[in-house]
């Protein structure tokens, strides 16, 4: 960032209205150019003067103080922002590999399927639908009864 840019954002980082990826070029910025510092630190300094003029409050002891936890505290809040990315990131991958794990199962289970009906029609075994799988239960059933119910011989 040059340093003009850095004095058309001071009043914005100030009044914190800049998004995160332009508070972390301006902080960068700030850290390494002196002059831009200082002009922060002068900015700073009258623009919270003013405010608190306006408010009728107590002029504060040590602007820069307080201007060096605003500043911690959006490296602060930029670490955090940067860990719950590569959180979110981190989650997303373990999904997709477990979706790709998933699917990879359930493809090779029905390729196994059918190629165990593939042989059985080569080798000629015919399968058994469920309906004739049912069919055949229910006859066998049918015929254990009449065989352990035998008519009695009337004499």
């Amino acid at each position: 960032m040059e340093c003009k840019r850095a004095m058309e954002l001071m009043t914005q980082f100030i009044n914190e209205q800049l998004d995160a990826e332009d508070v972390q070029a301006f902080l960068d910025h700030i850290d390494s150019c002196p002059e831009c510092r200082e002009e922060l630190e002068v900015t700073y300094s009258l623009m919270t003067a003013m405010k608190q003029l306006d408010e009728d409050t107590d002029l504060s002891d040590n602007y820069i103080e307080e201007l060096n936890q605003k500043i911690e505290t959006c490296y602060l809040d930029e670490l955090k922002r940067k860990r719950s990315c590569i959180r979110r990131r981190i989650v997303l991958g373990v999904v997709v590999v477990l979706l790709v794990l998933q699917s990879g199962i359930t493809i090779k289970e029905a390729r196994q399927e059918e190629d165990k009906r593939f042989f059985r029609m080569i080798a000629g075994v015919e399968e058994e639908t469920e309906q004739e799988d049912e069919d055949r239960i229910s006859l066998e059933q049918e015929e254990d009864r009449e065989e352990n119910s035998e008519p009695e011989d009337k004499e």
